[in-house]
């Protein structure tokens, strides 16, 4: 319990209490034989209750019954590999927790087992003591039971805690595995305590298979995982290769490398593991995430302990990345850590505890109702325990979470600058959302450079020295993630780069524009790190659509791979990218149909319409959405 503080609701939350608004109630989950659910908000797990006999998933001597999450779901998205039916892997799906795989030479076997001989004890944390064969260890074959563990599981509404114990040993070793199951909004949580209860050391390393298909979508086209840092890998991916014609690579791979993304291009018939692992010098947080491009959900897999290295293994029905972690452990010895897996759809939002796409009085008035509860209080939301950290206690930190998103809409984001260029007359651009006009410069007084654009008016550009400066820092700083939109159509077929927006300096890292190279392709500069988007052409003459979207993985270390790239609303593939860390300066405003080089011609030559900056990155929905033009 928290210390028994005073704490003053704010007025306006106050005046909220009197008319609460009903929560949007929870979406119904089939499920399995022998789960329950659990659930906060829109965010749906099922999981396996060791305390049923009819529960069939992972009853092997490999996989845990602690915590065997077999769905998530989330507004309806599924985000796991979980059938019925067992499907093509048996009764396994979701994310099963495996101790002690042994699969490679760098990997520890169970402890004690190699101490052991044909017949002798040894111990399957996770599962209980087993009896050695005179084989090798070998993760798939069933040994002999001496003591299967006992787990005990208690349930709320929002969490699962479980207990795992044994009342022996195997030759000295033993353990005690305690472990709570989370969710919160659009996160589940996993915490995890383990106990040395024996006499002897072990080391022991842990992994979750992480089953991942997201709304049964067969694997292949639209699949990326990611990766915060330059990973090496065995055997190695085939790096992208430059594409013969302008949708193909030039061998056509399944599976490729872009910098430290791995892209599934066709659907799969199964591919060999591969280890990633992570550079010496990497300090950074140990995450990944695996999106689909095409249904708009994604999941963000972080761990607290060290992961060395993760395991892929692929087949046409899932995508299991596993992070290992390695933990020794003297006698009484123990250790905490935590899984998180966040996962988010087209529409959702942190802030949105009701699931209707917006944050309004709604969100308010539930965040009211459970105001300073707790979990196991009568008046307990967990979607409302949004701030970070999330400590299970609705207050103020959780207000100002939610104040931050006040009037954010998923479905209709609001822009943080928006140059409409709809002027008929005049030198000056105004902006709509923010408040920074731009001065036309290089442009004459008879007011040529107004014309019909794609959505009302647009700005004529001569491509040798016209172009549109705005003094200070509309466009977004350092490492913030940020949308950027604009209509372009070319006077003429692109032969030469073209700078559509700009703003930063001229240091590494330090610029950001969006440009059409001398190809005709969209592509996004960062000063040393450049991605191009190579499915369909931009400077053709014609109107399109573009939009560049920075998604850091990796909260304050954007890199052009957290890059998505659009044209007309559709999300391409890149099949040009130089690696390089993002920290855009400001201290040169922002250029329209220019670079912020002065030395650099790039200027643009043909029309610009309707340019929207957003301080977040936008769903492909949303850039979608903007694609369409009014008057189409």
């Amino acid at each position: 319990m928290r210390e028994a503080t005073i704490r003053y609701v704010p007025l306006a939350l106050l005046l909220v209490i009197a008319g609460l608004v009903p929560v949007a109630s929870a979406q119904t989950l089939p499920i399995h034989a022998g789960t329950r659910v659990i659930r906060s908000g829109d965010l749906i797990a099922e999981i396996g209750d060791p305390a049923s006999a009819d529960l069939r998933w992972n009853q092997g001597l490999r996989f845990s019954p602690v915590a065997n999450v077999l769905r998530l779901q989330l507004e309806g998205q599924e985000f796991l590999y979980s059938p019925v039916g067992g499907g093509s892997v048996g009764w396994l799906g979701g994310l099963p927790m495996e101790f002690d795989i042994g699969q490679e030479a760098f990997q520890p076997d169970p402890p004690g087992y190699n101490e052991a001989s044909n017949g002798d004890p040894f111990l399957k944390i996770g599962v209980g003591i087993l009896t050695r064969n005179s084989s090798a260890y070998n993760f798939s074959s069933s040994y002999p039971v001496i003591e299967l563990a006992q787990t005990s599981a208690t349930w709320h509404a929002d969490r699962v805690r479980f207990v795992q114990t044994l009342t022996g040993t195997a030759n000295g070793y033993s353990y005690r595995l305690e472990e709570d199951v989370i969710v919160k909004n659009d996160r589940l949580i996993m915490n995890y305590r383990l106990e040395n209860t024996g006499t002897k050391e072990f080391t022991t390393e842990q992994y979750l298979h992480n089953f991942m298909t997201f709304s049964n979508t067969p694997v292949g086209p639209d699949y990326r995982l990611y990766f915060p840092y330059d990973f090496t890998a065995s055997p190695d991916v085939e790096p992208w290769a430059p594409p013969v014609s302008r949708t193909r690579a030039a061998a056509n791979p399944s599976v490729v490398r872009l910098g430290n993304v791995i892209a599934y291009l066709e659907r799969l018939s199964g591919v060999p593991k591969t280890w990633i692992y992570k550079p010496e010098d990497y300090m950074g947080r140990d995450i990944f995430a695996l999106e689909h491009t095409g249904t708009g959900q994604c999941m963000v897999i972080e761990t607290t302990a060290p992961t060395p290295y993760t395991g892929i293994w692929t087949t046409d029905y899932q995508i299991s990345p596993e992070q290992f972690i390695m933990l020794t452990l003297a006698p009484g010895e123990s250790t905490t850590f935590s899984r998180t897996y966040v996962v988010s759809a087209n529409r959702a939002l942190p802030a949105d505890n009701t699931g209707e796409g917006f944050v309004d009085a709604s969100d308010l008035s539930t965040l009211s109702a459970a105001w300073l509860s707790e979990p196991g209080t009568a008046q307990w939301e967990p979607a409302c325990d949004i701030a970070a950290p999330m400590d299970d206690t609705i207050d103020l930190d959780d207000l100002a979470a939610l104040a931050a998103q006040w009037k954010r809409d998923a479905l209709g984001p609001v822009p943080v600058a928006h140059w409409r260029l709809d002027e008929i007359e005049g030198l000056l651009a105004a902006d709509s959302a923010g408040g920074h006009a731009g001065t036309l410069r290089g442009f004459g007084n008879d007011n040529e450079q107004w014309a019909a654009g794609q959505i009302g008016g647009g700005l004529v550009l001569d491509g040798v020295d016209d172009f549109v400066e705005i003094e200070g820092s509309a466009g977004l700083c350092g490492r913030r993630p940020r949308t950027v939109t604009a209509w372009v159509k070319t006077a003429e077929r692109s032969s030469a780069a073209m700078t559509v927006i700009a703003w930063g300096s001229q240091e590494a890292g330090q610029g950001f524009a969006l440009e059409i190279d001398p190809a005709g392709r969209f592509k996004v500069t960062a000063d040393g790190g450049s991605a191009v988007a190579g499915d369909q052409l931009v400077g053709d003459k014609r109107w399109h659509h573009v939009a560049a979207v920075l998604a850091p993985l990796e909260h304050g270390t954007p890199r052009m791979s957290d890059l998505r790239l659009y044209v007309d609303g559709r999300r391409q593939n890149l099949y040009g990218l130089v690696e390089a860390d993002i920290e855009t300066a400001c201290d040169t405003g922002i250029r329209i149909g220019a670079s912020y080089d002065a030395d650099e011609s790039s200027a643009f030559s043909g029309i610009i319409d309707d340019i929207q900056v957003f301080d977040i990155p936008l769903s492909a929905r949303n850039v979608a959405d903007l694609s369409i033009a009014a008057d189409i």
